[in-house]
């Protein structure tokens, strides 16, 4: 026989297996109830009347099969129970038994013949199409049949065919009633499961990472902008995807709380800052799952860098017209008041006082200057090796010995995409700062320039290694800041245009100390520029 078989998706065929598990429990709670029957004297006319050994046999059967059915389907997978063959041949062993014993019991006057109804009814809502139309033609040909038998044998009289004859418009009202029934359901089912798909393919293709975590920090649901943008660590041996330390974090401190706003944080030193917001999805459970929103910092930082970048041109020209006139003066009458005779040496070192902090204003407003006037990032793509070798000897020509610059390329054909002038004042300014801390530690001119992958991220970068004393750690968190310096002499401006720099750029620029004690300035790439474009930043 050739069965029907349309399209079914996923959430169909566990529909189709669940009604078949109830089914299943059904027919075996009918095998207790007719073998109670049987065995209880009182009701010896009503089940196995006229062949009760056909009856005894026939149930004890048909009681083996539904338990052994019960126990494969608790233990075999649903899916596998959803097959049109297997389920015909179940409903069609079930007709074949119900007509056993209703024959043994005296035909359709028994009253077995109405549990067929219930069978017909569910070989219409398992089986799709004409296949299911056969169930209950086969039922009413072996009740008709049945009716025949025993007339023969004289155990029942003309009167029980139209019974019969009920029963069979019966057997096929049901079964088409709830073939119908399932047909609607199953369109409905359909509509609903194209409508999953259609959200689960928003939900995949959204910039927005979208994650479901329950309340342990365990992920449900996440969509591929969400695995992108978080590096989820996995147990050992096991599947299980949990969040980022540093969110699990945030989302505790955020379930405390329970605030609005969004978290600023970094799944790792060198990555990317990530802007988290959280929601519970079901305030009325005891132990509810939350919705988090993962977004790249990159477009809101592009915009506050638009901003800053305005209000510093803004500031840099009330700067030049209200301080550096001004400044000029003072250098220029200091000047003039050195070169006179009738200082002694005490006035002159206080000139020469004043022209050296004029020189360092002039150094402040020329700084701030730079930031404004600063182009907007051309971002190509360099192929590390070589632009370093170019990079270190640009770098050590015009100073006043030659620096031992050594270089660690961990990995080759490493490509960057950055905008190379950019680049070079970043590592122009990290190298400068490596140098002179070398120096004052070892008495070398002497730092390394290491490259690679970071394994987590996947991300390239290139690292500035000095050999002197480090950053004291009270001071880190200053480090990025404007205007701050350890140094005497220092505009304290050269770290926060390196980490400008490099946020113009998409990159990161972070802090470490090095094993041996000195400082590490590593700056990492976005693997996901677009070459030879222009961006705003």
């Amino acid at each position: 026989m050739v069965f029907d078989q349309d399209l079914l998706g996923q959430p169909q065929l566990r529909q189709r297996a669940a009604l078949l598990r109830v089914y299943n429990y059904y027919r075996i709670l009918i095998s207790f109830g007719f073998l109670f029957l049987f065995l209880k004297e009182s009701f010896g006319e009503f089940v196995g009347a006229v062949n009760p050994a056909l009856f005894r046999q026939t149930i004890l059967v048909y009681l083996f099969v539904n338990i052994l059915i019960g126990l494969m389907s608790l233990f075999a997978p649903l899916d596998a129970f959803a097959k049109p063959t297997l389920l015909f041949t179940i409903l069609l062993f079930d007709i074949f038994a119900f007509t056993l014993m209703m024959s043994a019991s005296g035909g359709v006057s028994s009253g077995l013949g109405t549990f067929l109804i219930f069978t017909c009814a569910f070989g219409g809502s398992l089986i799709y199409g004409r296949s299911s139309t056969v169930l209950p033609a086969i039922a009413f040909i072996l009740t008709i049949y049945v009716e025949f038998y025993l007339l023969f044998l004289e155990k029942t009289d003309l009167q029980n065919f139209f019974q019969a004859g009920v029963l069979g418009i019966a057997y096929f009202g049901a079964n088409l009633f709830f073939q119908r029934a399932s047909q609607q359901l199953r369109k409905r089912d359909q509509e609903v499961f194209k409508l999953e798909q259609i959200n689960q393919l928003v939900v995949d293709r959204m910039r927005i990472g979208v994650i479901v975590v329950s309340s342990n920090g365990m992920i449900k649901r996440i969509n591929n902008a969400g695995k992108k943008l978080l590096v989820i660590p996995t147990a050992p041996d096991t599947s299980d995807e949990h969040l980022p330390d540093r969110l699990l974090d945030e989302l505790a401190e955020w379930s405390a709380n329970k605030t609005n706003d969004p978290v600023i944080f970094h799944t790792q030193d060198s990555s990317p800052e990530l802007i988290a917001t959280f929601s519970v999805i079901d305030e009325t459970d005891k132990d509810p799952d939350t919705l988090i929103f993962i977004e790249d910092s990159t477009g809101v930082q592009r915009q506050a860098q638009q901003l800053k970048l305005v209000a510093l041109g803004r500031l840099s020209a009330s700067i030049s017209h209200e301080i550096r006139n001004p400044l000029g003066a003072i250098s220029h009458a200091a000047q003039l008041l050195g070169e006179s005779t009738k200082l002694d040496k005490g006035d002159i070192r206080l000139t020469e006082i004043i022209q050296n902090h004029c020189v360092r204003m002039n150094d402040v407003i020329e700084n701030v200057l730079q930031m404004s006037r600063r182009h907007s990032a051309e971002i190509t793509e360099l192929a590390v090796a070589n632009w370093l070798g170019s990079f270190i000897e640009d770098f050590s020509v015009g100073r006043a010995g030659t620096p031992n610059i050594q270089t660690d390329i961990q990995a080759e054909g490493i490509k960057i995409n950055v905008d190379p002038l950019h680049l070079s004042q970043v590592l122009g300014n990290l190298c400068q700062n490596g140098l002179r801390y070398s120096e004052k530690k070892t008495g070398e001119d002497k730092l390394l320039i290491e490259c690679g992958i970071d394994p987590l991220t996947k991300n390239p970068y290139v690292s500035v290694i000095d050999y002197g004393e480090g950053v004291a750690a009270e001071l880190v968190p200053n480090l990025f800041e404007p205007f701050f310096t350890t140094e005497t002499s220092g505009v304290g401006l050269g770290l926060y245009l390196s980490k400008e720099l490099c946020e113009a750029n998409e990159s990161r620029l972070t802090y470490s100390r090095t094993t041996h004690g000195g400082s590490c300035f590593k700056v990492t790439f976005l693997k996901n520029h677009e070459t030879n474009s222009t961006t705003s930043w």
